[in-house]
């Protein structure tokens, strides 16, 4: 079993666990996005606008896309960062067909008839939740991660939600950057720690 060390960025216990032979082995963000009431979406809504004036389809996805997503995750899967907080589990058809009956709301940037990118996330206690995007890797750099992000929000802001959060690794810069080019804020931060 791995003598594993999880802590706040900030926590006092951090030089501590440093001095006493834990190794860093990964780091991991999490950020809030707070929107003003009536929202003020200028900022998000030309992702999509420069997504779709290249000709790819942006869109809220109903359930017959869950092969499509579970196709694109299995693509995707070696890519995302893996750290003692932040995983994403191997896909399973099942569990992605379940998005749509648990309440997950599901949005797709659609190349022709080809899926190149997903969000999927949930509203819960009145906040946006975000619980992981994907690209495909030609597609990336492109804007299509920033499209399917913004239409979510755009959507969950239409519902009323006026608060959304995301996260993960700290070596996804893509993602942070993307998180932050929404308007999200970096609020909370961890360290995980194995002794070696």
């Amino acid at each position: 079993m791995r003598d594993m060390r999880i802590l706040p960025a900030n926590d006092p216990e951090v030089p501590r666990v440093e001095a006493s032979g834990y190794v860093l082995v990964g780091e991991s963000w999490g950020a809030r996005l707070r929107l003003s009431d009536p929202p003020d979406l200028s900022a998000i809504v030309p992702a999509v606008t420069r997504a779709e004036a290249s000709g790819i389809a942006i869109r809220e996805l109903a359930e017959e896309y869950a092969e499509a997503v579970y196709q694109l995750e299995l693509a995707n899967h070696a890519d995302y960062p893996v750290t003692p907080a932040t995983t994403q589990p191997f896909p399973e058809r099942e569990v992605i067909r379940q998005f749509w009956t648990s309440g997950k709301r599901v949005f797709g940037a659609i190349d022709g008839d080809f899926l190149v990118a997903v969000t999927v996330g949930q509203t819960e206690n009145g906040v946006g939740d975000n619980d992981f995007a994907s690209v495909l890797k030609e597609y990336r750099g492109r804007g299509v991660g920033a499209a399917v992000a913004a239409a979510s929000i755009i959507a969950l802001a239409r519902d009323g939600i006026r608060v959304f959060t995301a996260g993960g690794a700290a070596a996804n810069a893509a993602s942070l950057g993307l998180a932050a080019s929404m308007g999200f804020v970096v609020e909370e931060q961890w360290r995980s720690y194995e002794r070696i």
